[in-house]
């Protein structure tokens, strides 16, 4: 034990007294050259190692003490070649040392070549050569107890593979480290400084060269690192980094590699990494930080790079490191297509210069500008990509989808998150932040979906909802464009001005072969101020504020107010099926204002099937306002399809139709009305003119034409205001009236009035002509009236039934209503006179009236002729005061009388037989010719006497000739009221006008002959006493007789002047 201790001691004086003496310079250590020769030899595995000098000596900053070995050759063995180090600087393990064993703890070694080759057979060589020497690999031998590939290959059991090989060289390695006499027996770090690294790569014909290399081999038991530094030549890089290799001792692991380099191009990786990275399109050298898991065959196994600007690492410190600008890492897939999964971030990059992004995602779209963020894919080990995960923001730039839009979209922001696959590409986050005609949306969410098909087939979806408040043309530059749908198309051609409030839409498309088809599309859009075109026919709703929605050629329209042509229409729906192409719909529901002229003429020129309503209603001549409650449906299609169907309740205000029936105007302050496709029905008061009535009406439509117009009316008014109504009334008829109408008109346009009227209240005044009495009893009056579209046609019948006044007749007009034609009336009543037929015809020049059949009071035709002879426009026939313009009075009238078989006189008797031709100019008798026959007065008359004819002609400048005759004088006188007591005789008068009339009187002659005269005036029985047989005949009492008596005359003044009369007969001989 003390000899044990005293040789510790003296050791450690001796070891002090050494290394005090080294760290002076440098100290012969000569002793120790034949053990290490001896050590170093048995490692070449039969070569010899020989070295000139040994010296001890301490390095500042170094721990403990080297060994300096100079001019040191290895020959034989492992080394094909010479191998000679100018010196080596050896750092021994003390503990080993003084057991006797060699273990270098540091070994440094300058001026080397490492060389490593990889063939195409999968074989590595590698060698160890001065720097000085020829470049290039020397052919050494295999480092003894390492091997290479064709020696472990020859080792592999049967049917082994490349997995197998390369796990078994570096298990021999391993083993070559860790056995008892192994590596790490010997050494614990190696630095080669001044090294040139070469790595020459058959497979992937690509080269590697670390110039000016120090490489640092340092080893412990679990695991052997290699570090190199230099400048790394790599294609067309020429990078200042670090490679670091730690291969783990156990044999399971991969080989782990970091690697540092500045200035570098991926692109000259591009060999050794995932083709799914596009790094040989990577060729901008940047700074890049790389991690990597080696599989024992060199496959590589994960990674994980960051990419820096160029400059950017030589800024970092132990407190400043630079972010990334990109990050991708990688780790190969086990099983199934192999392959890869990749994870690629980066807060800002461009798209179109992004080659993962060029790669799988520009045919679905593309996007001009910055974006960041992430991806993670997963390729197959033939390329195929299996899933594509992303999450990213954009920057303002251009978004092209085109698959969509023909034009790229400005967005000013935006963020995508989704997933690609060989099935489509799905997003659970699509929002977009357009910058639309110059402004700029805020950032809101959409939904987009593609899934492909056989063939080249994609079916892609696009919707969204927001509140961008958008103009017209904004919402078709959202609108994708590519399929030119026909909801884009109705939505571009229809919808010309508003603000939307919030917009929603669904589209779902089919592309193949650039051929579009669109499978679904939905749209639902809020606006205000809008200005829409319904139909062409309808054309544009103004003012618009409501909600269109869009289904497949089913748009809907929810209006809360809006203006279509004259109609104001609130809480509207409105519907158009433009689904089935040539078979379109339109529907409307809701309420509805407006004017009803207006709005009709509006309507029936729509074309929407309402057309009808032109022919059935007068809308030139409607005025009023109205509000309405319905629904309409009806046909687009030209011709229409089906008849429309529609149903509105009406309600008019201040309603009012010029000239609607008899041209009298129909009014009504409030008129419900109900409007179908088959029948418009009114029930209510109203005013036909000033005569108030409780009408029901109801136009019947069939086929979309008027088949029928019935309207049923209860009236009560003055006479004089229904004169149009009940026909042609005379002025001298006046009161009240009430009754009944019926007004229809027919599919063919016939217009037909029937009314019936009570003049329960009528006053018939035929003052100043007493003979009508009595006045102002009940009658009732009826009239069935044609009419046209200018108003009347023909009174097809009409009578007046009361016991003043009572006929029936037919009036016919021409020229399209406008002027009377012909007058038929039968079973005329007026007081005394009754006449079995009437007719009245309108002639060019002159009016016809025509009586017959029947007896006549001509009493107040007698007296008008007396008092108005020659007088124009007197009051005989018509009641009228006036000839006007255009009236009956205005042209002459041709009377005829026959069949009349009493004609009443003044006095109150009648002639008999009456036959009279008259002609009556405004009111003033220009000619008559009568012919009658006077009842006998006293019986026993012998028949066949008693005829009368008389006539009035004209005569030049206003003079007239009267003259008439008869065979019973005694019955005329006593027929016309003038005497009883003339018997028998024969008369002839013929006069002339004194003056034109109406100035004066009549100058004539007057002939009687064989008569005689009961109770003679005493003038006359005087001269009867000259005569015998006057004085037998007065004492007889049979009267005086009389051949002839004649007589000038005078007649004016109402005065009868006699100049020259004689008279001759057996009475006064």
């Amino acid at each position: 034990m003390t000899f044990v201790l005293f040789l510790t001691i003296s050791g450690a004086v001796g070891l002090a007294f050494l290394f005090e003496r080294a760290s002076r310079g440098p100290l012969d250590a000569q002793f120790l050259t034949p053990w290490i020769e001896r050590n170093a030899s048995a490692q070449l595995a039969g070569g010899t190692v020989s070295v000139g000098t040994t010296r001890i000596a301490l390095q500042p900053g170094q721990q403990g003490a080297f060994l300096l070995l100079s001019d040191v050759q290895a020959t034989g063995g492992a080394v094909s070649e010479p191998l000679n180090m100018a010196e080596v600087a050896l750092q021994l393990s003390l503990p080993d040392a003084l057991l006797g064993r060699l273990r270098i703890t540091r070994l440094d070694i300058d001026g080397f070549r490492l060389s490593v080759r990889r063939e195409t057979s999968g074989r590595l060589g590698y060698s160890i050569t001065p720097a000085a020497t020829r470049p290039g690999f020397s052919g050494a031998d295999a480092v003894p107890g390492w091997g290479d590939v064709a020696e472990a290959s020859s080792a592999l059991p049967t049917g082994g593979g490349e997995m197998a090989s390369g796990q078994l060289v570096l298990n021999r390695l391993r083993d070559s480290l860790t056995d008892g006499d192994g590596w790490l027996s010997l050494f614990q770090e190696v630095r080669i400084g001044g090294a040139e690294l070469i790595f020459d790569d058959a497979v992937t014909d690509q080269r590697v060269v670390v110039h000016d290399a120090t490489l640092a081999f340092t080893t412990d038991r679990t695991a052997v690192e290699i570090e190199v530094a230099g400048l790394f030549e790599a294609g067309s890089s020429f990078s200042d980094g670090t490679l670091t290799l730690t291969t783990p001792l156990d044999p399971d692991a991969d080989v782990a590699l970091t690697i540092a380099l500045t200035d570098f191009a991926l692109a000259d990786a591009a060999a050794y990494l995932p083709a799914a990275l596009h790094a040989d399109e990577r060729t901008q050298g940047v700074d890049l930080r790389l991690e990597a898991s080696l599989q024992s065959n060199g496959r590589l196994a994960r990674f994980e790079a960051q990419q820096y600007p160029q400059g950017a690492l030589g800024e970092a410190r132990d407190t400043f490191q630079p972010e990334p600008e990109m990050a991708v890492s990688g780790r190969r897939r086990i099983g199934g297509a192999g392959g890869w999964t990749l994870d690629v971030r980066a807060p800002v990059i461009d798209f179109g210069s992004e080659p993962i992004f060029r790669e799988y995602l520009s045919d679905t779209f593309s996007y001009q500008g910055d974006v960041g963020g992430s991806i993670e894919l997963e390729v197959a080990e033939d390329g195929r990509l299996l899933r594509l995960d992303f999450a990213t923001l954009i920057a303002p730039g251009a978004l092209t989808i085109p698959d969509l839009y023909t034009q790229p979209v400005a967005l000013d922001a935006g963020r995508f998150e989704g997933s690609l696959n060989p099935d489509g590409l799905t997003f659970s986050r699509f929002e977009l932040a357009p910058v639309i005609n110059g402004r700029a949306l805020p950032l809101r969410s959409f939904d987009f979906e593609l899934q492909r098909g056989p063939e080249g087939q994609q079916a892609i979806r696009l919707g969204f909802e927001n509140d961008w408040s958008l103009r017209p043309a904004d919402v078709l530059a959202l609108w994708p464009d590519v399929a030119d749908d026909a909801g884009r198309q109705w939505f571009a051609a229809n919808i010309a001005d508003g603000l939307t409030r919030r917009q929603a839409l669904s589209l779902s498309l089919t592309t193949q072969d650039r051929r579009v088809t669109v499978d679904d599309l939905r749209a639902a859009i809020t606006f205000t101020g809008g200005r829409v075109t319904v139909t062409n026919g309808l054309g544009q709703a103004v003012n618009v504020a409501g909600r269109v929605e869009i289904d497949n050629g089913l748009y809907q329209m929810e209006l809360a107010s809006g203006r279509l042509g004259a109609i104001d229409g609130t809480d509207t729906r409105v519907e158009l099926d433009l689904r089935e192409p040539g078979r379109g719909t339109i529907a409307f529901q809701g309420d509805f204002t407006g004017a009803v002229r207006e709005s009709l003429s509006y309507l029936s020129g729509a074309g929407v099937g309402l057309e009808a309503l032109r022919e059935a209603l007068p809308l030139n001549r409607i005025s009023g306002t109205y509000s309405a409650v319905g629904e309409l449906r009806a046909s687009l299609a030209q011709p229409a399809t089906f008849t429309p169907d529609f149903d509105f309740r009406v309600e008019v205000e201040n309603a009012a139709v010029s000239d609607f029936l008899g041209g009298m105007d129909l009014s009504a302050d409030f008129l419900p009305v109900r409007v179908g496709p088959n029948r418009i029905a009114t029930v209510g008061p109203v005013h036909l003119g000033n005569i108030a009535a409780e009408a029901t009406s109801d136009l019947l439509l069939e086929s979309g034409g008027v088949q029928a117009l019935k309207v049923n009316a209860t009236f009560a008014g003055n006479i004089n205001d229904a004169a149009s109504l009940l026909g042609p009334i005379p002025d001298y008829i006046q009161g009240a009236a009430t009754g009944e109408l019926t007004y229809t008109q027919t599919r063919t346009g016939q217009r037909v009035l029937e009314v019936s009227s009570t003049l329960n209240r009528a006053d018939i005044n035929l003052a100043p002509l007493p003979y009508f009495k009595p006045a102002g009893q009940p009658a009732t009056a009826e009239a069935v009236v044609l009419l046209n579209e200018g108003g009347l046609e023909s009174i097809k019948r009409f009578s007046l039934d009361g016991p003043a006044l009572n006929l029936t007749g037919e009036i016919i007009m021409k020229n399209g209503g406008q002027e009377f034609a012909r007058a038929e009336l039968q079973n005329l009543i007026v007081g005394d006179s009754g006449i079995g037929r009437m007719s009245v015809v309108n002639q060019p020049e002159f009016m016809t009236v025509t009586l017959e059949d029947g007896q006549l009071d001509g009493r107040p035709l007698i007296e008008a002729i007396l008092r108005g002879q020659g007088k124009r426009n007197a009051n005989i026939i018509t009641g009228e005061t006036e000839a006007r313009a255009g009236g009956l009075n205005d042209k002459p009238w041709i009377i005829s009388f026959s069949g009349i078989r009493r004609f009443v006189v003044p006095g109150g008797k009648a002639f008999n037989d009456i036959t009279l031709q008259a002609t009556v100019d405004k009111g003033a008798v220009l000619q008559f010719d009568l012919a009658a026959t006077a009842p006998p007065h006293l019986p026993g008359r012998a028949p066949g006497l008693g005829n009368l004819r008389a006539s009035m002609t004209p005569r030049p400048s206003g003079f007239y000739r009267l003259a008439f005759q008869s065979d019973d004088a005694g019955s005329l006188f006593s027929t016309l009221g003038l005497t009883s007591d003339i018997r028998g005789g024969r008369i002839a008068v013929v006069a002339e006008s004194a003056l034109p009339l109406p100035k004066g009187g009549w100058l004539g002659r007057m002939e009687l002959s064989d008569f005689s005269i009961l109770q003679a005036p005493v003038m006359v029985q005087l001269l009867s006493v000259a005569s015998l047989t006057g004085i037998l005949e007065l004492a007889s009492g049979s009267g005086l007789q009389f051949v002839s008596l004649d007589s000038n005359f005078t007649y004016g003044n109402s005065a009868l002047y006699l100049d020259d009369l004689r008279m001759v007969g057996p009475s006064v001989g």
